[in-house]
C-alpha cells in the first residue's frame, strides 16, 4: 500500500511541475520585447470595445521628401510629394503619416464639411482637421509600461509598445478596428502611446 501511494505521491509532484512549468512559460519575458502574437496569447489583458473622441489635429502634404522621427512610436517616416500621403500632426506634437483616403474617412475640416483632395493644395503649410467621433468603431487592448510590443503594421511600418525615451503614462495600447465578424481585426494592428490614447480615445 505504501508503495502505491508513494508511486502516486511521485506521479502527483511530476504533473505539479509539469503545471508549474507550463504555467511559467506563458509569462511574458519582461526583458525584451516580444512579438504582438506573443502578446496575444501570453497577456493577461483582454480586447475593450472603444472609439474615437473628437479632437484636433493638423495636417499637410509636402512639395519635397520630408523625414521625422516620432518618439512616441519609436518609428521612422519619410514621406514624399506623392499626391496622396498626408503629414499629421497630433494632439501632442507626434507626427505620423497616412494616406488621404484614411484621412478623408477619419476626419473632417474644423466646420464639419468632407475633406477634398483640393484642401491640401497649398503644400508645405498645415491645415487644422477634426477627428469624427466613432463610439464602437474600434476595439483597443493595455499593454503596461512594463511589457515592450514589437507591431509590423498593415502598411509596412514597425512600432514597440513603450518604447524606451518618452512617456507612456500607465502604458500604451493595441488598437485595430472592428472586423466584419465584429471581432478585432488583428490584420490590421497599430500601437497608441497611453498619453495620447486617453486624449484621441474612448476609455
Amino acid at each position: 500500500m505504501k508503495k502505491i501511494f508513494k508511486s502516486l505521491f511521485t506521479v502527483y509532484l511530476i504533473l505539479l511541475l509539469f503545471f508549474i512549468s507550463g504555467c511559467k512559460n506563458k509569462e511574458i519575458d519582461k526583458t525584451k520585447p516580444v512579438t504582438l502574437q506573443e502578446y496575444l496569447e501570453k497577456g493577461k489583458e483582454e480586447w475593450f470595445s472603444t472609439g474615437k473622441k473628437e479632437y484636433i489635429v493638423q495636417a499637410m502634404m509636402v512639395s519635397k521628401p520630408l523625414s521625422f522621427h516620432n518618439d512616441y512610436e519609436n518609428a521612422d517616416y519619410l514621406v514624399e510629394d506623392d499626391g496622396e500621403t498626408i503629414v499629421i500632426k497630433g494632439t501632442v506634437g507626434e507626427m505620423w503619416a497616412s494616406k488621404l483616403s484614411k484621412v478623408i474617412d477619419t476626419y473632417t475640416r474644423p466646420d464639419g464639411t468632407k475633406i477634398e483632395s483640393a484642401d491640401f493644395t497649398i503644400k508645405d503649410t498645415y491645415i487644422d482637421l477634426l477627428s469624427i467621433p466613432s463610439a464602437d468603431s474600434n476595439y483597443a487592448m493595455f499593454v503596461p509600461k512594463d511589457v515592450s510590443v514589437i507591431v509590423e503594421t498593415a502598411w509596412g511600418d514597425t512600432l514597440y509598445a513603450n518604447s524606451e525615451g518618452t512617456d507612456h503614462g500607465e502604458g500604451d495600447y493595441l488598437v485595430c478596428r472592428v472586423g466584419e465578424d465584429g471581432k478585432p481585426d488583428l490584420s490590421d494592428v497599430w500601437v497608441l502611446n497611453g498619453v495620447i490614447f486617453k486624449n484621441t480615445y474612448q476609455n
